[in-house]
């Protein structure tokens, strides 16, 4: 039986040598793992030598640096592969192993891969952190270092799990939010439509037929066909009109100065911006909080706090907040002096300074802050739905009168 020289990783700063009998190197290798070790590389005692087999190919990781900034994966396929890894390593698996459990169980071809690259660099001796690292668009600031904290105190499936409850709250809320709003957004569609085709299609036909009687028509019948022929005239400006508008929100979002100005008006907008307003407390409160709660600096946890959040004008305040203490201010006094902050936040966080359980003050204000979100969302809903009937009920029926005016005028003129 062939003998096989290996070098493995023992722990982070420790890299152990020796020699072990097998029939191959995947032998070896599965022995390293089951043993705790990260083999970094395998070869025959005899000088033929080949790569380790936990080295990836050279050719996987070359297509993996040149398509990394383009892959995308979705963030419940991140949730996912976050939960399972931290429900593997807790059942005792290495974490290797769960890797590769995980990569043969993948349905994303993106996530497959990445998988397969974050668990060859392992054996390469790189920390899971470490590997994360390689792919920022797809793992965040936040979620590297928290699995960090993890790796350095031991507790990375918990860690993982803590992430995992993260992003499933936030895609919650995000999906809450968008399910509020999807209902009165296609009524909206729906009721604009009708308008456009009674106006453009139907009216005209219907005003041909008053006109040549040569009667005076009503003021609402004829502000009705005055309407209908300006769309009718100069529909091709109305489709430029939107178009340039869109265009030029989107050209002023993708300016620092027009992003932080717009988002500046949203916050101000009655009921949407209280809960624009409420969303991104939240998302600062429960993103602080964890992140302290799993050891990370002060200065660590806002700047990638920071990160997190949406809206620019909170995010500029957020960096505020840094700055001041950075300068050895607390995070109460920073808080206090932000506008967007109210002094629930301020007052909340005190009591969390004072009393050593800052992390638990947040987590309490985010669980505060969502509660309000989903009463919000309901106010909303139940406002728009009527609002959108009403308002489209006006409007056709508008439409109705002005054609019905008419009908009336001659009927009267007849008797």
């Amino acid at each position: 039986m062939p003998r096989f020289i290996y070098k493995a990783k023992k722990s982070p700063e420790e890299i152990m040598q020796g020699s072990i009998e097998a029939d191959s190197e995947s032998v070896v290798v599965n022995k390293l793992i089951q043993s705790g070790y990260y083999p970094i590389s395998v070869k025959e005692e005899t000088g033929f030598s080949t790569q380790s087999f936990g080295l990836c190919s050279n050719n996987i990781l070359q297509v993996s640096e040149a398509s990394r900034e383009n892959l995308r994966v979705k963030t419940k396929d991140i949730s996912s592969f976050t939960r399972q890894l931290s429900e593997l390593l807790g059942s005792g698996l290495a974490l290797y192993n769960a890797l590769g459990v995980i990569e043969n169980q993948a349905g994303n071809a993106s996530l497959k891969m990445i998988t397969g690259n974050i668990k060859s660099r392992i054996k390469e001796g790189k920390d899971f952190s470490q590997a994360l690292k390689d792919y920022p668009y797809i793992f965040s600031g936040l979620y590297i270092n928290l699995a960090r904290s993890g790796e350095e105190s031991g507790s990375l499936n918990d860690v993982l799990a803590n992430i995992a409850d993260f992003l499933e709250k936030d895609q919650d809320m995000r999906a809450r939010i968008l399910t509020a709003l999807v209902y009165p957004g296609l009524m909206a569609i729906v009721g604009f439509a009708t308008i456009f085709i009674l106006v453009t299609f139907v009216v005209p036909r219907i005003a041909n037929m008053f006109v040549e009687m040569g009667q005076q028509l009503p003021l609402p019948t004829r502000i009705l066909i005055g309407a209908s022929d300006f769309v009718r005239a100069y529909w091709f400006l109305l489709a430029i009109f939107i178009v340039g508008a869109v265009f030029l929100f989107k050209t002023s979002s993708s300016n620092p100065a027009g992003k932080n100005e717009i988002d500046r008006v949203k916050l101000k907008i009655p009921v949407f911006g209280d809960l624009l307003k409420n969303t991104e407390l939240a998302r600062f409160s429960r993103t602080l909080s964890m992140l302290l709660k799993n050891g990370v600096p002060m200065l660590d946890s806002l700047k990638i706090t920071s990160d997190v959040i949406i809206n620019s004008a909170i995010k500029e305040e957020i960096d505020e907040i840094y700055n001041d203490v950075k300068a050895g201010s607390s995070l109460t006094l920073g808080i206090k002096k932000r506008k967007n902050f109210p002094v629930f936040v301020a007052n909340m966080t005190a009591v969390g300074e004072e009393g050593g359980f800052l992390d638990k003050a947040l987590f309490n204000i985010a669980r505060s802050y969502e509660t309000e979100v989903d009463r919000l969302m309901k106010i909303i809903t139940a406002l728009l739905e009527p609002g959108f009937i009403l308002m489209m009920g006006l409007a056709v029926g508008f439409i109705v009168v002005a054609m019905i005016l008419p009908v009336f005028q001659i009927s009267l003129i007849a008797h």
